[in-house]
């Protein structure tokens, strides 16, 4: 982010991601691919997220900081089990709530948590972002149906949520400026690599399993970002007791969760 912005940031990690899947494209064996509405649920869910997904955490940091944005979009763990309930007919086993109740606490704590009682005029804004979050893993699912491409659901999602995406930055940030430079581009760049190969992996995890199993899981992330500030960034976050039970929380959620058939 230095001498960029988030926004920027974003933008460039979604063009990388898009052009990832599109060169992934002549790997698809077309002659087993037919046109059908499923798709749409592909696309649908690259709007969900990352697109309308930004535009509410972008309002919600500016709203009421980035401690507590992140610790409410981690009930996307939830959401994500809860509206498969509906649209899927997943039935999650009762101790997946109890694991998914541990790795929210867990990440709460991982994070810092947040008094929201001075924000309470704009707490749904986060949960919008969760929702969206939730919603996007059901849609995934769902385009499964049409198609058993990885590579193709990851193309059409990517392009429609870079087709969203510019506007949706611009009226989040209320059109604050893109700034672009070649040392942060460089940064951005194997950003967005990295997030085509967890959009792969996301989409292969999603084909085979439950969105139930694997939302919690997802929900886990600060815990390998605080590993990766430690090791990438010279160990800017220090461990604390609030750190380490956080952690141990999340890990022993997601015990409980993958531990089930």
């Amino acid at each position: 982010m230095e001498g960029s912005n988030p926004h920027t940031g974003s933008l460039i990690v979604l063009i990388i991601n898009c052009v990832a899947f599109t060169l992934a494209l002549p790997l698809v064996d077309f002659s087993r691919v037919t046109v059908s509405w499923y798709w749409l649920a592909f696309l649908g869910a690259g709007i969900s997220s990352p697109a309308l997904a930004l535009l509410f955490m972008y309002r919600s940091i500016a709203h009421i900081g980035v401690a507590p944005t992140n610790s409410i979009i981690n009930t996307h763990a939830f959401f994500g089990p809860f509206i498969a309930i509906f649209m899927i007919g997943e039935r999650p086993h009762p101790a997946i709530w109890a694991g998914i109740a541990l790795v929210i606490a867990g990440v709460y704590l991982l994070i810092g948590g947040g008094d929201l009682r001075k924000h309470a005029r704009y707490a749904w804004l986060p949960f919008m972002t969760a929702i969206c979050f939730g919603l996007a893993h059901n849609l995934r699912k769902m385009g499964f149906g049409g198609t058993d491409s990885l590579l193709l659901g990851g193309f059409l999602q990517g392009v429609s949520s870079l087709a969203v995406a510019p506007f949706v930055l611009k009226i989040a940030t209320r059109g604050q400026a893109y700034v672009f430079n070649r040392r942060s581009m460089q940064f951005f760049f194997f950003a967005g690599l990295g997030m085509a190969a967890a959009q792969f992996a996301l989409l292969y995890a999603l084909r085979w399993g439950q969105v139930s199993l694997i939302a919690p899981i997802m929900a886990t992330g600060p815990l390998f970002a605080l590993f990766l500030t430690y090791t990438m960034l010279g160990g800017r976050e220090k461990l604390t007791t609030r750190i380490v039970g956080g952690a141990c929380l999340m890990v022993l959620g997601v015990l409980i969760v993958t531990s089930l058939k």
